[in-house]
């Protein structure tokens, strides 16, 4: 997989996830006792810790896989895996936030390390490589080629002009304001003939 200028974001998001892993999450319970259901007194939600566990496979594991063996497979899951993570982020403030301990500084480091593997990724995966670029160019001039009936039809259109053809000529207006003339006479739409 080529990361281009994305190593060093997704090293910064491998750091920030060892930095969740080790830094509060609620209170006390730091984000390894998130993970292996260690929390004590602190509740912890099944979304926080399916955030935890989304985010170890997607950033702490695959990414850190993606980094060393530059394998897109590995990639490609981590970025999906970073994703969902990154949207049940959202619940899981919102479930944090109804608790009695707030959000810890580890579980923004958690949060931002998803967001960080999210972006980079995504500039990673969807744009073109050069071979994509060539093709384009290839199936640019091919279009540009037209075959023989094409370019009697483009001869054709532009010989003929728009106005003089009368199947292209716009006149239901005036076709509408004889129909009503024939009609209702001519009137001033009162029924008194017009001045």
């Amino acid at each position: 997989m080529d990361l281009r200028g994305h190593i060093v974001t997704l090293w910064v998001a491998v750091a920030l996830f060892v930095a969740y892993l080790l830094l509060p999450h609620a209170g006390p319970v730091r984000g390894f006792q998130v993970l292996t259901g260690q929390s004590g007194e602190v509740e912890i939600s099944i979304v926080e810790y399916v955030f935890a566990v989304l985010m170890t496979l997607g950033v702490g594991v695959l990414t850190t896989l993606t980094l060393i063996t530059r394998r897109a497979a590995f990639g490609l899951a981590g970025w999906m895996m970073a994703t969902v993570a990154f949207a049940v982020s959202l619940f899981m403030f919102w479930v944090r936030g109804s608790q009695s301990y707030g959000v810890g500084i580890g579980a923004v480091c958690g949060v931002v390390a998803c967001g960080l593997t999210f972006i980079a990724y995504c500039l990673v995966a969807l744009r073109r490589s050069p071979e994509q670029q060539e093709a384009q160019e290839r199936a640019r001039a091919a279009a540009g080629t037209m075959d023989e009936v094409g370019q009697v039809q483009n001869r054709i259109r532009a010989t003929v002009d728009p106005d003089s053809n009368p199947l292209l000529v716009d006149d239901r207006r005036q076709q509408a304001a004889a129909r009503y003339r024939r009609t209702h006479g001519e009137t001033n739409g009162t029924g008194q003939p017009r001045n």
